[in-house]
Parts: structure tokens; C-alpha cells; sequence
């Protein structure tokens, strides 16, 4: 029979570990996995989501039909890395249309 402090140590082990498995991803494997959570918004959560969420884009555009495309940018390193989320509303502001880049990306 085993003690019962090395159960409890045991569930604290895996308690510990399995939440961070995903921490060792590739750069890829991460941005596909904030698509996958993009796309699973898309025509649900609105503009004002992400304002409070990401804060002031860098660039906004209204476009003919009364929606706007908004874009958010982080750089660093002087540019070296960085990332551009571009999101499209409609004129009701629900998030229509996601896309991104990111550089540099993994070799």
C-alpha cells in the first residue's frame, strides 16, 4: 500500500506538469492555436471585446458597407520580431474576418 503522502505528492507532480506540456510549442504551434480561438469568435464577439482585450490598434479603416478593419501591431527588437492582427468588422461591429502575420518565424 502507498503512503498517502506520496499520493499527494504524486497529484501535485502531475498537477504541476500537465498544464504547462503546452508551454513547450513551436512559434507555429501557437499562432495555430490562436487561429483556432479566432476563428471559433468570429461572428460572435465584437470590436469593443478587443479594445478592452488588446488595448488601442495601430491602424483602423471604415470600409464601403459601414464595417471597418482594424489592426493591432507589436514589434520589438527594432522591428526584428513582431506580430499584425487584422481583424474586419461588420457595420454592427461583430467580428467578421481574422488574419495574421508574425515575423520572424521559426526556421
Amino acid at each position: 500500500m502507498v503512503p498517502v503522502f506520496m499520493r499527494f505528492a504524486w497529484l501535485l507532480l502531475v498537477g504541476v506538469l500537465l498544464p504547462s506540456a503546452g508551454c513547450y510549442q513551436t512559434m507555429e504551434q501557437r499562432w495555430q492555436a490562436i487561429d483556432a480561438q479566432m476563428q471559433q469568435e468570429i461572428g460572435i464577439k465584437t470590436k469593443e471585446h478587443y479594445f478592452s482585450e488588446w488595448g488601442r490598434p495601430a491602424r483602423r479603416e471604415k470600409l464601403a458597407n459601414g464595417g471597418e478593419i482594424i489592426i493591432w501591431e507589436q514589434k520589438a527588437y527594432g522591428g526584428a520580431q513582431g506580430w499584425r492582427k487584422t481583424l474586419t468588422f461588420s457595420p454592427d461591429g461583430v467580428l467578421r474576418e481574422f488574419s495574421r502575420t508574425y515575423w520572424p518565424q521559426d526556421r
